[in-house]
């Protein structure tokens, strides 16, 4: 993921409001629209925006979501608005900072699949306009956790295997087998 994502913040109030839009009827017809047609959405989405090979989804992909999504009467929906609201993304710059010179190391699996011809966008998630003509460029431009760890000293092993966002999906045996040598380390 992009540093941007990890160090800065959401405005809690913004969180709540965003929150309050999703957990009325903006998000009972977005949840509705997501799930009609057997989840024809969540399976363009999650081919857009999550994978870098379609077929690696496979035949369950869209089942299991929307298995997840009506389990306990559909209540799974308000995890999801939290995550769209913006509530997972609390900053972490003191965290990463006071690793700075303790010579622990963060390993990495990450996914060998790095392009990303489309980022998803979010109603909620608006970004403050750079002053720049090329935004996807700068988007692409901005620098990784691993890379801020490598300049903080923190940088351990990389990993690469299949797939690029959704790995534990999208190359699962290779996902197990990475992480089974860090827990083994």
């Amino acid at each position: 993921p992009r540093l941007p994502f990890f160090l800065k913040g959401t405005d809690p109030s913004r969180v709540q409001r965003s929150y309050r839009t999703l957990s009325g009827i903006v998000g009972k017809l977005f949840w509705r629209y997501a799930l009609r047609k057997n989840g024809r959405f969540i399976q363009k989405f999650s081919e857009r925006n999550l994978v870098g090979d379609p077929a690696s989804l496979g035949d369950h992909w869209t089942p299991n979501c929307i298995s997840a999504a009506i389990h306990l009467g559909g209540k799974s929906k308000y995890s999801t608005f939290a995550f769209l609201a913006g509530a997972l993304q609390d900053g972490c710059q003191e965290s990463l900072n006071s690793l700075k010179g303790t010579g622990v190391k963060i390993d990495f699996i990450r996914g060998a699949d790095r392009k990303q011809t489309r980022r998803p966008k979010s109603y909620f998630w608006k970004r403050k306009p750079s002053g720049n003509s090329v935004g996807t460029e700068t988007e692409v431009k901005q620098e990784t956790v691993e890379e801020y760890m490598a300049r903080n000293g923190n940088r351990g092993g990389t990993s690469l295997i299949g797939g690029r966002i959704s790995l534990a999906w999208e190359d699962s045996k290779g996902y197990a087998r990475e992480l089974i040598k860090l827990l083994h380390y």
